[in-house]
């Protein structure tokens, strides 16, 4: 089988998503995995070449996971011909400079949302030319969406009526509590606020589940005004730490979206999407999704365990072929058991 090592500069390894997210859990993982595997039988390696400014930070992370390069200069992996993509994971006021800076180079580019910190700068970034792009959208691969894209293609809820987006949790101040999050998230003239690092995801995951979005109205508020920094220094927050929108798409569904770094919740995960559509409603987090139908029966087998998940095709419009009952040897086409939506949600 043939090999082919495409060598991957990753800029911001040192921090939390660069670090865990995308070095880790991604190219790493894929690395190990022994890369991925195209059509004509060649597998593609990536091979992380480590940027960072901190030189004993970098160390140690080769080190721990068996890198064999690693620089503080950005100019010398964009020079070198070697290097096949460049990744960008710094803090978003930085992140604009270099990623134009790796396509004058010729390099091609993904990187972490946003692209840059203003729309002037994304439309600069966009109509450069000669290279291939990407922007993280690792929402979209999330197993409670994936369940929950499942369930909108089968036509589970008739029409979408409504999408409620819950996201956020309680971010300390560091007063006495130390803070989940670093102070430049909290800093405008360092790229923070919570519109700039969530919105972005919440525009390709919305727009990919429920088509385009033609009306939006939003509000954005700093809840908590002094924080403490990493040295213990109080600062004044200059970014936003909430954000609440309303959407519309071009269905007519609307959308709530709420996210917050001042909430106390208690919900089952970080993220939920609920939606509601005339045949049935459902709940999506990261990993789960569950489920409500419009019209759930016994089954006509007479089990206890199996439900009646029966679409209302004439009324609805759906095309959805007659699906099966999950009790062993039951041969009712027209009973919809429970296996079905287990199947599909897992």
């Amino acid at each position: 089988m043939a090999r082919r090592i495409v060598q991957v500069a990753v800029n911001g390894v040192t921090g939390r998503m660069g670090y865990r997210q995308h070095l880790v859990r991604s190219l790493l993982a894929i690395r190990d995995d022994g890369g991925v595997l195209l059509d004509d039988g060649t597998s593609v390696v990536p091979e992380p070449v480590l940027v960072g400014r901190s030189e004993e930070r970098l160390r140690q992370i080769a080190g721990r996971h068996e890198i064999q390069r690693w620089t503080t200069s950005l100019d010398d992996v964009l020079s070198d011909p070697g290097i096949d993509v460049y990744f960008d994971s710094q803090v978003t006021a930085a992140r604009e400079a270099s990623v134009r800076q790796a396509i004058a180079a010729g390099k091609h580019v993904y990187t972490e949302k946003p692209a840059a910190g203003s729309l002037d700068g994304a439309v600069r970034l966009a109509r450069a030319a000669g290279i291939v792009p990407g922007v993280v959208q690792d929402k979209l691969f999330l197993p409670g969406v994936i369940k929950l894209r499942r369930l909108i293609n089968d036509g589970f809820f008739g029409r979408v009526l409504s999408v409620r987006l819950e996201f956020g949790y309680w971010v300390f101040e560091r007063d006495p509590i130390a803070a989940q999050r670093r102070s430049w998230n909290y800093r405008e003239e360092h790229g923070g606020g919570i519109i700039l690092d969530m919105f972005p995801h919440w525009q390709y995951l919305l727009a990919d589940l429920f088509g385009p979005i033609t009306a939006l109205y939003a509000r954005h508020a700093t809840h908590i005004p002094l924080r403490w920094d990493e040295k213990g220094s109080r600062y004044d927050v200059t970014a936003e730490d909430a954000a609440y929108a309303l959407l519309e798409f071009d269905s007519g569904a609307i959308a709530a979206v709420n996210s917050s770094w001042a909430v106390r919740v208690n919900r089952r995960e970080l993220i939920e999407l609920q939606v509601d559509g005339t045949a049935g409603s459902a709940v999506a987090g990261l990993r789960h999704c569950a489920v409500q139908h419009r019209s759930p029966r016994r089954c006509r087998c007479g089990t206890r365990t199996c439900r009646l998940w029966r679409h209302r095709v004439a009324e609805l419009g759906i095309a959805s072929p007659p699906p099966r009952c999950a009790a062993a040897g039951c041969t009712s086409p027209a009973c919809a058991g429970a296996a079905r939506f287990a199947g599909l949600l897992g």
